[in-house]
């Protein structure tokens, strides 16, 4: 699936891209086979598209595949319409992104899975690929938050006495 810039612009400006969002109630009833059977009908149909897991936690966790031409997240427009702008044609990727306040400093982690026709051609390697990313970020949230109580807990503890003898 190639596009140019403009034409992808113009379907940004326009709003014209499908949007999905499924949630879960907490990380160990993630199912992602929603998201990817979405992923595979919105690729399959050639569609510019933004889908969402949502996992529902005192600050959720967002993982999104999205199809781009760069690395942003399609809400970006502004910054995408300055970059893209004129370019010719060139292939479609999937992009997943991960946003969290402890996935990275800015929040959000984007990475290239594959362009779309490696996933239509290949959609369960390219499924795994995605998969074991957000698996990693996950596991990575999860450090950072045990790596944060922690610290809150030693902040938190009186100082040790100290004794003359």
């Amino acid at each position: 699936m190639d596009m140019t810039g403009n034409d992808f612009i113009k379907i940004l400006t326009n709003e014209t891209y499908t949007t999905k969002t499924f949630e879960a109630a907490d990380q160990a009833t993630i199912n992602l086979d929603e998201l990817f059977a979405d992923v595979t009908k919105a690729t399959a149909a050639n569609q510019i598209f933004s889908d969402a897991l949502i996992i529902n936690e005192e600050e959720p966790i967002i993982l999104r595949i999205e199809t781009n031409l760069i690395n942003l997240p399609i809400r970006y427009t502004n910054a995408i319409r300055k970059i893209v702008v004129n370019d010719e044609a060139k292939e479609i990727s999937l992009y997943m992104i991960v946003e969290h306040p402890l996935v990275t400093k800015s929040h959000l982690f984007i990475k290239k899975a594959a362009s779309v026709q490696s996933f239509l051609d290949d959609p369960t390697s390219v499924a795994e690929k995605i998969t074991a990313f957000f698996n990693e970020q996950i596991a990575q949230i999860n450090a950072n938050k045990e790596s944060a109580k922690q610290a809150e807990q030693v902040e938190n503890e009186p100082a040790a006495e100290t004794r003359n003898q």
